[in-house]
C-alpha cells in the first residue's frame, strides 16, 4: 500500500473501489496470515511521501467503512499500514487513539458502524 493512495482516497482523487483492487493481493497475503493461530501478518507499506493524517481524513475513512465502500478488512489494513508508516504524522493524540480501534478487529473487537461514525463525528466535538 503507498501512502500517496491513502492520501488520494482521503482527498476523493481515488475512488474507494480502486483503492480496494489496488490493495487487494496484499489484504489477501495479509488476512490468510492473520488466520494462522501465531503467524504473523505482514503489512506492506511504500512510503512514497509525508503524510499528515489530521480528524478530517480520519473522518473520511471512517465513513467509506460505514457506507461500505470499504470492508473492515480493508479499513483495518489502512489503520495498520498508517500506524506502521514513519512517514506518517498524527495531527491530534485524539486521532492516533481513534485510530488505534480501526486496527485489526481480533485484537480490538470488531468497529462497529455506529462507533465508526461516532468517530467520525468526534471532530465536532474535540
Amino acid at each position: 500500500m503507498r501512502v500517496s493512495s491513502i492520501a488520494n482516497l482521503l482527498s476523493g482523487q481515488l475512488p474507494a473501489s480502486h483503492f480496494s483492487a489496488e490493495i487487494a493481493e496484499e489484504l489477501a497475503v495479509h488476512s490468510r496470515a492473520l488466520a494462522k493461530h501465531g503467524a504473523s501478518a505482514p503489512v506492506v507499506v511504500a512510503e512514497d511521501m509525508d503524510m499528515v493524517l489530521d480528524r478530517p481524513g480520519l473522518s473520511t475513512l471512517c465513513r467509506l467503512f460505514a457506507s461500505g465502500q470499504l470492508s473492515a478488512a480493508e479499513l483495518a489494513y489502512t489503520a495498520d499500514a498508517l500506524q506502521l508508516a514513519e512517514r506518517v504524522v498524527f495531527s491530534d493524540p485524539s486521532v492516533t487513539d481513534d485510530l488505534a480501534e480501526c486496527t485489526d478487529p481480533e485484537i480490538n473487537g470488531p468497529l462497529s458502524i455506529d462507533r465508526a461514525l461516532e468517530i467520525a463525528g468526534n471532530g465536532a466535538a474535540a
